[in-house]
């Protein structure tokens, strides 16, 4: 009775740490002080894309992860979140290369030169 007792809650006994991917044994009495600190406690993102990931791959998922990070265009050098760069590519890079809309032209030229091949070709 009184020794199970005291197991349950003695200060001094081991326990693992609850965080999933840890696994580290501490004492009881130190374990908060552990999962204040432990680099797999479940942190959110500040970049506010909604996910959690573990305190010690927090800075992996902002630089390299996070839909909210910030991208640069390779072709106009402009920058925009990661989660905007595909619509930005596809559809409103200045720098992409588009095809006249002339069918008999074919001329291939930068979105944002448009007017000034229309005005060259009229």
């Amino acid at each position: 009775g009184d020794l199970e007792t005291h197991a349950a809650t003695c200060g001094f006994a081991e326990v693992t740490c609850t965080h999933a991917g840890c696994g580290a044994t501490v004492e009881r009495r130190d374990l908060k002080a552990h999962a204040g600190t432990c680099e797999w406690r479940l942190v959110k993102c500040p970049k506010r894309c909604g996910k959690r990931v573990p305190r010690g791959k927090l800075e992996k998922h902002k630089v390299g992860e996070c839909v909210k990070r910030m991208v640069e265009c390779e072709k106009c050098r402009t920058k925009r979140k990661a989660e905007e760069s595909e619509e930005h590519r596809k559809r409103h890079c200045p720098d992409r290369q588009v095809e006249c809309e002339v069918a008999e032209c074919g001329v291939m030229y930068k979105l944002g030169a448009r007017g000034e091949h229309m005005k060259e070709n009229a």
